[in-house]
């Protein structure tokens, strides 16, 4: 069995989240979110009926998809699949590839609950390929809960001050957002027509967020707003603070450490943060760990030191197959 990055993440024989310009007859896609997401018109996409759902209400793309549920299994060439809860976004997906050797992809993950999502499971395997996003000892996040109430009581104080806006992917924060601000407050937040979509899509799938309005020149109809990270800059909270004549207070959730103007940025996160990254090594049991995105070579490096497990970065520079990696 290979694992090899060449227009997708192949493993063994199975691309994952492949570029347009792979041309395999199946491919699987792990979620939604953009980056993960590119098809053309002649391979079969693999993937939840939830991603389905996202991509087609998202990107308006029309592909030729194939669901498959969690947990059930699909026989893909030589190997069989079956796809798990990443923890991630709605409908995120860990694949599981069943062949010669057992290889685990977790792809983006979390393994905290959240207030609409259960967390990641970790999958027994020979080859455990584990996203390295947050792969650093710097990375700690708070429990979620924490982070909620701190959210809750912001936006509270804030509210009776002036205006709030929450900035927060407009897929998979900004719905965990949403519930938050119902949840914490008493207040029904405004929210971005994309994150108005999303939320849709959510809720069409049985996450329960509570109410929401969506912005459409009614800014007086609340006093807190979510929108997409991407819009919210010193203009456009100068804009609204013309505009309702109201003290603009923002703030952030995201696992970055970075404040970007925000009057408060909070810990929350979809990926999983270092200790809960090699935990989920440890319980994988695998013989091998590939670490992919973000800190590839400091995270194998501590699986091996920490874990005893032999580990290696998938970026690294001519290693194509697991027994180059061995």
């Amino acid at each position: 069995m290979q694992i090899r990055s060449n227009k997708a993440l192949f493993a063994g024989n199975v691309p994952i989240d492949a570029k347009a310009s792979c041309k395999a007859e199946k491919a699987v896609i792990s979620h939604g979110h953009s980056d993960h997401v590119a098809t053309n018109k002649v391979t079969e996409y693999v993937c939840t009926p939830e991603t389905e759902a996202i991509i087609k209400s998202r990107y308006k793309k029309e592909a030729n998809f194939s669901q498959l549920k969690f947990g059930k299994k699909l026989s893909f060439g030589d190997s069989t699949i079956s796809l798990h809860n990443s923890g991630h976004i709605l409908g995120s997906a860990q694949v599981l590839v069943e062949g010669t050797k057992t290889i685990a992809v977790t792809n983006d993950f979390k393994v905290q609950d959240s207030i609409i999502q259960k967390g990641a499971l970790p999958l027994k395997c020979d080859v455990l390929v584990l996203e390295s996003t947050f792969g650093k000892p710097c990375f700690s996040f708070p429990a979620r809960e924490e982070v909620y109430q701190k959210i809750g009581n912001f936006v509270k104080e804030k509210s009776k001050q002036g205006f709030v806006v929450l900035a927060g992917y407009s897929l998979g924060k900004a719905q965990e957002l949403t519930k938050v601000v119902n949840e914490y407050t008493d207040l029904v937040p405004l929210v971005h027509d994309s994150v108005y979509d999303n939320n849709k899509v959510y809720e069409k799938h049985g996450t329960k967020l509570g109410n929401f309005i969506k912005l459409d020149h009614n800014l007086n109809e609340s006093s807190v707003l979510i929108m997409p990270p991407s819009l919210v800059n010193h203009n456009l909270l100068q804009v609204l603070e013309f505009s309702i004549h109201k003290k603009i207070f923002s703030g952030m959730a995201t696992g970055w450490n970075f404040r970007n103007g925000f009057n408060e940025v909070f810990p929350l996160s979809d990926h999983a943060d270092f200790q809960q990254l090699l935990d989920y090594a440890k319980q994988s049991e695998p013989k091998l760990v590939v670490t992919m995105h973000g800190s590839e070579r400091e995270l194998a490096s501590y699986v091996q030191r920490r874990l005893g497990i032999a580990a290696r970065p998938l970026g690294e520079k001519g290693q194509k197959t697991i027994a180059e990696y061995a």
